[in-house]
């Protein structure tokens, strides 16, 4: 029998649990440590499409996350007076309806035309009425979720009840022997050994601070590290309950909205060295009062830091989620990459360390990291300067960001220049090309200049139109998103 522990009984921990049984069965004895007084904070979480990999991998269903978990549906995120100027531009899920384009030009038309509805995306028609696609027609591969995050873990916790042992307490100590884990001591257990460690611990990073490994610091790229998380309630009295995640732009940062099913899960983002936690709060409270007339009692201005352990996996310990690193939750990476993780690593650890393993491993896992962090300081790029904050963020460009700009400049409309980190399965260039729009980098004419120089402007008409048709279609079979919500909910007439 493998025995394996897991510090952390969050979602992170949860998660790896799951993995860990799907994996491998009997054959691992899992022990999850988990110190209850401790819990999520559960404001809600914004998911990516992964988590339908992850629902799928360990048999779970679209009707227990919306009755269980009290979700709901995600397609996409509403970047909100990102420019300062008020308007708004959305950054949405694959819909997987293009055909393959191999110079992948029909965003270019699109855009230089000013028809571009985020190319491969589902339309803006599906964000302004509230709609997701019909679950009856599709199988919604590339729709996500809001969570609350607490009733997620509660859930998986009550799923995995009778696979894992979960113990209530307290790491006090992490016996270390030449980077590798010989224990760890509880308050109340005393000592527990295993085979393997898995610190899920979240920030605290309980086992990772004892090892010997170097924290990879990115403040200086994202350098927002204050959060003030606020639960509003709401029962979406005009029925327009949105399918997507609203990220609105302040002068020192910016503003989460996660749609929840009795809530919206806002929290105030802000960098404590252009903005002090009176000031966050103050400015959070009028907006509050303004957006929901809600009155701000008793914030709490929590901090984390951008970075992440170079060697996220290290002897017999691994660090995962918020444990393994962070990135600021502008795009929801958060889960997503737990899931990529734990996925990952139990797919092919097999109960031995090997040394090309854990190097393999942590390559890609600083692979993704560094993919995460070039896109979201890529969202920060908007030449804005009504702010200490944001003339940072315009006067401290990196140089790579700095030559993707250059080659827009250029006419360039593939956001792709196979530069170290820039493709991966996180963000690839379609993510890249909608923000670019987004934030009106693209030179129109340039663009057109450029496909008539090739000679392939009709041909990127033809498939330009043929998208539309398309997304016509998949228009005409949308439904609304809060019936939808609400019939599931529904149980011999009664909404449970």
């Amino acid at each position: 029998m493998y025995n394996l522990i897991i510090v952390g009984g969050g979602t992170g921990g949860m998660i790896a649990a799951a993995y860990a049984k799907k994996a491998h069965g009997k054959n691992v004895n899992v022990t999850v440590i988990f110190d209850h007084k401790n819990p999520n904070i559960g404001v809600g979480e914004s998911l990516t499409p992964l988590i339908k990999n992850f629902m799928n991998d360990v048999g779970i269903t679209d009707n227990e996350m919306i009755r269980e978990v009290g979700s709901t549906v995600k397609i996409g995120l509403k970047f909100k007076n990102w420019l300062n100027d008020g308007n708004y531009y959305h950054h949405g899920f694959s819909a997987k309806i293009l055909d393959p384009d191999p110079y992948s030009s029909t965003a270019a038309y699109d855009i230089a035309n000013n028809i571009y509805d985020s190319v491969d995306s589902y339309s803006d028609v599906f964000y302004e009425e509230c709609k997701i696609p019909n679950p009856r027609l599709t199988t919604l591969i590339t729709n996500s979720y809001h969570i609350d995050s607490v009733r997620f873990t509660n859930f998986l916790i009550n799923k995995y009840k009778n696979d894992i042992t979960i113990i209530d307490d307290v790491v006090k100590d992490v016996i270390v022997e030449n980077n590798n884990i010989q224990g760890v001591v509880l308050e109340t257990n005393g000592k527990l050994t295993a085979d393997f460690y898995i610190d899920a611990s979240g920030f605290a990073s309980v086992l990772m601070k004892k090892m010997n490994v170097e924290w990879v610091d990115k403040s200086d790229w994202l350098p927002i590290n204050k959060f003030i998380p606020c639960p509003v309630a709401t029962n979406w009295e005009d029925k327009k309950l949105p399918p997507y995640t609203i990220s609105e732009a302040t002068d020192n940062g910016w503003i989460l909205q996660v749609p929840l099913q009795k809530r919206w899960g806002i929290g105030y983002l802000y960098c404590s060295k252009f903005t002090s936690d009176d000031e966050a709060v103050a400015k959070f409270t009028i907006w509050l009062k303004d957006n929901h007339n809600f009155d701000l009692t008793n914030p709490k201005c929590l901090s984390f830091k951008s970075g992440y352990w170079k060697d996220q996996w290290i002897g017999n310990c691994l660090a995962t989620g918020l444990a393994s690193g962070f990135a600021e939750p502008l795009e929801a990476t958060n889960i997503q990459h737990t899931i990529s993780q734990m996925k990952y690593f139990f797919l092919h650890f097999n109960y031995k360390v090997l040394e090309i393993d854990r190097v393999n491993y942590n390559l890609r896992q600083n692979h993704a990291y560094e993919n995460i962090y070039l896109f979201l300081r890529f969202c920060y790029d908007t030449k804005r300067t009504d702010s200490e904050f944001w003339k940072y963020m315009t006067n401290n460009v990196p140089d790579v960001i700095k030559q993707i700009n250059e080659r827009i400049e250029q006419g360039g409309y593939i956001v792709n220049t196979n530069m170290k980190h820039y493709n991966s399965n996180f963000f690839n260039y379609q993510n890249f090309t909608c923000v670019a729009n987004g934030l009106n980098k693209f030179n129109k004419d340039k663009i057109m200049q450029v496909l008539n120089d090739k000679g392939i402007t009709e041909m990127t008409k033809t498939l330009s139109d043929k998208l539309r048709r398309k997304k016509v279609n998949m228009n005409t079979t949308a439904i609304d998103h809060y019936n939808y919500i609400t019939s599931t909910l529904t149980v011999n007439g009664t909404v449970i």
